[in-house]
């Protein structure tokens, strides 16, 4: 049979981001020339060629960065708008059918599920730029719903990751945070996870795992007797973790892939976000039209006014997952003793931004240049950069990677000990708590890219096992019980900054607000 010519569409994906370790500046993540090329009708597979390039990449005997790559394809001939995942054709490290293009350096590794692929450095290197030409990954168009017949276009999306190896390490500060993990009601010692064994948490008076409570609604009580799962991730096990706060260019771009009908589900400018399509403290996402069509002015900052339920379907789309608070805190602190009272950085030393360079636009290059400044915090007024065009553009978010520079070190760059940025400020991050029994039940199921489709609740993330998930699981993620805060935001004091700082760790957030974002996780195999 004589087979229709596939139609060629593409979509660059171009973020402009930050990174560390050692020095940075823009990372500058480019995804471009997206192709398509041999398909195999009786596999149904479609091999997708692409170049990429971005700076500050690394890998040493700790960790390693890498570029978490989805594939989504459109149907041209019906002029449909979503963008549906399709599954890559076989997993493994460099398995048939990928290729590393122009640059040897690199390997393809897709995991087990298939969602995705993660591209990253063979060998250990210092901080440069990788780029490769002509990098293939090859698809199974039919896991996504088309045939050999079909009319389609290609997207391929990505998103800058850091890996968090496996090891022990310690949650709590010695007591110095608000209701930081302790060993014991009179025993300030930091919980020390070794595994990813169940772990039960009493009243000990020392020397065990003893709960302090914030107060929050629904919240377990300081002392109360439980037990984490084993099945909760911990932190122990390997992951990988979003370098960055989801942006608004990254948001944009999910909104934008789904369904028409599912679009509304997530608007970010609707009553119960921001309540406008006008910049309001520095969110400059605008969603207007039928279909529904959303942009941004400044597609690099980290996204505020992110709801769980909206978090919850951005990282099932994306093949990605929540973070657990403990593995928030082995994300910024690494496998160090704590430092009483630390911040994401390390130190206790911090610094408020205040001044931004440039004149009007959020540019790669913007730095703070408030002197010693290293995280965004306190409701400090914004001057320079683009906080001349008005007072909603001076309180709010940083562009991601704000605070490094070309000779900043960690400290200076407010970098987390495996070279996530932004763990202390600028927007606080969702997580899923310990703290109640809903989040007890979450066990790490990673999203697949593909959402509910119930009627009136399409475009919900529909994990089994997420929190928030609603008692008819057609529906998806519709609440937010068993989600939490870490981090402290923008508008915060400088004690919500501190790492084990618990205060909202089980204050779930159902309407969304200025001074709260997101990032996801993957688990590593």
């Amino acid at each position: 049979m004589k087979l229709r010519v596939f139609l060629f569409s593409f979509i660059v994906c171009l973020l402009l981001c930050m990174s560390f370790p050692a020095s940075s500046l823009a990372n500058n993540l480019s995804i471009s020339n997206v192709q398509m090329g041999v398909r195999d009708v009786q596999a149904k597979t479609l091999a997708v060629f692409f170049d990429v390039s971005w700076d500050n990449s690394w890998k040493n005997k700790i960790n390693h960065d890498a570029i978490w790559l989805t594939v989504r394809m459109s149907d041209v001939q019906s002029g449909a708008v979503e963008k549906r995942l399709c599954q890559m054709s076989v997993a493994g490290v460099d398995p048939t059918g990928t290729g590393y293009g122009t640059n040897s350096y690199l390997e393809l590794f897709v995991p087990g599920d298939k969602i995705g692929t993660f591209l990253r450095r063979k060998a250990n290197a210092p901080v440069g730029t990788m780029s490769s030409k002509n990098v293939m990954v090859t698809v199974d168009y039919s896991s996504c719903g088309f045939d050999a017949n079909s009319q389609i276009g290609i997207n391929v999306f990505g998103m800058e990751m850091v890996l968090v190896p496996e090891g022990d390490f310690y949650a709590g500060d010695f007591a110095s945070s608000n209701a930081a993990f302790r060993q014991g009601s009179s025993d300030n010692a930091p919980w020390h996870i070794t595994s990813e064994g169940a772990i039960n948490v009493s009243s000990v008076s020392s020397g065990g795992h003893y709960y302090s409570s914030a107060s929050n609604v629904g919240e377990f009580a300081s002392g109360a007797t439980f037990t984490i799962p084993a099945a909760y991730p911990k932190g122990f096990n390997a992951f990988y973790a979003a370098k960055y706060e989801i942006t608004e260019g990254q948001w944009v771009e999910f909104i934008n892939s789904l369904p028409v009908t599912a679009r509304t589900q997530h608007d970010l400018t609707d009553p119960s976000h921001k309540n406008s399509d006008a910049v309001l403290a520095r969110n400059t996402v605008a969603c207007v039209g039928d279909p529904l069509v959303c942009t941004s002015q400044r597609p690099a900052r980290a996204l505020s006014y992110l709801s769980w339920k909206g978090l919850c379907a951005f990282l099932d789309w994306a093949g990605l997952r929540p973070m657990t608070e403990l593995e928030f805190e082995k994300l910024a602190r690494g496998p160090y003793m704590p430092l009483s009272g630390e911040f994401a950085w390390g130190g206790t030393d911090i610094v408020a931004a205040g001044a931004l360079s440039g004149v009007s636009e959020e540019a790669a290059d913007e730095t703070v240049t408030t002197v010693s400044a290293n995280a965004r915090y306190g409701g400090t007024v914004l001057s320079g950069g683009d906080a001349g065009l008005g007072a909603e553009y001076q309180s709010g978010s940083l562009r991601s990677g704000m605070f490094a520079t070309s000779i900043s070190k960690r400290e200076q760059s407010g970098a987390g000990s495996y070279a996530a940025m932004e763990l202390s400020g600028n927007v606080s991050e969702e997580v899923v708590t310990v703290g109640n029994s809903d989040g007890l039940l979450f066990t790490g199921q990673m999203g697949d890219g593909y959402l509910s489709t119930a009627v009136g609740f399409t475009g919900n993330a529909n994990v089994i096992g997420w929190p928030g998930m609603d008692i008819d699981v057609s529906k998806g993620v519709t609440g937010s019980a068993g989600s939490g805060l870490r981090g402290g935001s923008w508008s915060d004091n400088a004690d919500r900054l501190r790492i084990s700082d618990r205060m909202q760790a089980a204050y779930s957030v159902a309407d969304a607000t200025a001074s709260v974002g997101g990032r996801g996780v993957r688990s590593c195999e």
